[in-house]
């Protein structure tokens, strides 16, 4: 195996770790998103993603929310 097929192959196995699992969203820092957390209806940029969690900027304030709260 030479070293262009190694580095290949290397990539290749860890391709898996950056694919997002099947059927849930992908959210990034600046995105515009509305949901419904405790039974109130918020809407927001998006300014933290930390793995499921997501904190929001609201007109004068922020919000953490679960990602599953986050309706549209």
């Amino acid at each position: 195996m030479d070293a262009h097929h190694a580095e290949y192959a290397a990539a290749a196995a860890a391709i898996h770790d950056q694919t997002p699992p099947p059927g849930r969203p992908v959210f990034a820092e600046g995105d515009f998103v509305s949901g419904r957390s405790a039974g109130r209806h918020w809407s927001g940029r998006i300014l933290i993603v930390d793995g499921d969690r997501l904190t929001i900027e609201l007109d004068g304030g922020w919000l953490a929310v679960p990602a599953g709260d986050v309706t549209h």
